[in-house]
């Protein structure tokens, strides 16, 4: 078969295709811009002269704009180090405070508190869930996902327990895209509540694939608990957040100078934090566009690589509204997904299998198998993520080297 002249010309890039961008977002030139100009905000924002008001001052500007963004108030906003620290505050935050305050209810009773999460979770919560179970602190439940990797209001509400104290599901998964309904788990979660004339059980959701393209308004979404991660929206890396509404009960995991509320210690990071409401305000403003953007230049890459390579299988569904607007992910039989990964990346293109968190003992993805996929099927899948800086011609030049890569390498 005769390859059009764009799958078999220059396969080695000049210029690299980063295709990573559920892994880790370059910094955009406003982040940058933002970042440079706060460094000059050296002082302590707890001292109480000048330097450290001014650094104060620019703190509490920063979270009341990413508090805009958020549609809460700016006290409810708790800066973290990363996004699974603030997994790790909003989980293990719960955790500590339920077993404080009911302790002489559950000593010698064999009474725990109850989880509910999916098995397709981020390593971040799925790991500390897993570490609570082996401590038998808690009794997790996994909701199974459908071959879309979706799950239903119903599951979480035939989940729920007396002794629910949390409810933990992703906003969107970072490997495959599926998008979960939030919006009616989190009124099924309040009404529930109401009912029961209870506080319990709190929603967390980890929010860190969702906010380039989705609304993460926390009042609409009827969370308490949401994970942000700077270094996915084009801010600076090393800076997370945990919004907590204010009667959400969490003990804190860092302790120490009583910063951020008494919530977590230690010295804020003020350019960091200055930076990262930078990208939020931007993330805002280029969200509609960039996601009918790169929705079509996901169908577009689809369209391609299935007429051309009919083996290939691609993973969740491909529906606007259940599938994030940038991810793309597919397995080709024969080929290992590093083996993939590696030779796209000597020919500059980057892209991955899996989580960068998850283990790397681990060689499958544990999404893809909940998904229904076989033991080997799981480690030929590739993930591409597209973004900002993505166009066709990237795309066209990707489509061609996959298909020169197979062609060669397949075992099959």
């Amino acid at each position: 078969m005769e390859w059009p002249s764009f799958f078999t010309n220059n396969l080695k890039q000049k210029k690299r295709i980063y295709l990573d961008h559920a892994g880790a977002t370059e910094m955009s030139a406003r982040a940058k811009r933002a970042l440079i100009e706060s460094l000059e905000n050296y002082g302590n924002p707890s001292a109480l002269y000048e330097e450290g008001v001014t650094s104060k001052r620019a703190l509490a500007s920063a979270k009341k704009e990413i508090a805009n963004v958020l549609s809460c108030q700016a006290h409810e906003l708790y800066i973290t180090g990363t996004g699974t620290e603030s997994v790790t505050l909003a989980l293990m935050g719960v955790l500590h405070f339920w077993e404080e305050k009911n302790k002489s209810r559950t000593t010698g009773k064999g009474i725990l508190p109850h989880i509910i999460t999916t098995e397709i979770e981020h390593p971040a919560v799925r790991e500390l869930c897993k570490r609570f179970e082996k401590e038998k602190r808690v009794r997790v439940t996994y909701l199974s996902v459908d071959r879309h990797g979706l799950i239903t209001k119903e599951q979480v509400k035939e989940a729920l327990s007396p002794e629910t104290i949390l409810v933990t599901i992703m906003q969107v998964n970072n490997e495959v895209g599926s998008i979960m309904p939030i919006k009616e788990i989190g009124r099924m979660i309040s009404l529930s509540k109401k009912e029961k004339k209870s506080e319990y059980p709190y929603f967390h959701t980890d929010a860190c694939q969702a906010v380039n393209y989705l609304s993460v308004d926390v009042h609409s979404l009827r969370v308490d608990l949401m994970t942000i991660n700077s270094s996915k929206i084009y801010g600076p890396k090393g800076i997370g957040l945990l919004y907590k509404n204010e009667k959400c009960h969490v003990s804190p995991v860092i302790v120490g100078g009583g910063q951020e509320r008494g919530l977590r210690s230690g010295t804020e990071a003020v350019a960091l934090v200055t930076s990262f409401a930078e990208a939020m305000k931007e993330t805002r403003e280029l969200r509609d566009s960039e996601r009918e953007r790169l929705f079509e230049l996901v169908l577009f890459t689809k369209g391609l690589l299935e007429t051309i390579l009919p083996a290939i299988t691609f993973y969740a569904s491909f529906k606007k509204e259940e599938r994030i607007a940038n991810n793309l992910n597919f397995r080709l039989p024969g080929i290992q997904s590093d083996e993939m990964i590696v030779r796209l990346d000597s020919l500059g293109f980057a892209v991955s299998h899996k989580s960068a968190c998850a283990s790397e003992d681990e060689s499958m993805s544990y999404v893809i198998k909940a998904l229904g996929a076989k033991d080997n099927e799981a480690t030929e899948n590739i993930r591409v993520t597209l973004g900002r800086t993505t166009t066709k011609e990237d795309m066209k030049k990707f489509v061609g080297a996959v298909t020169s890569i197979y062609q060669k390498y397949s075992h099959r």
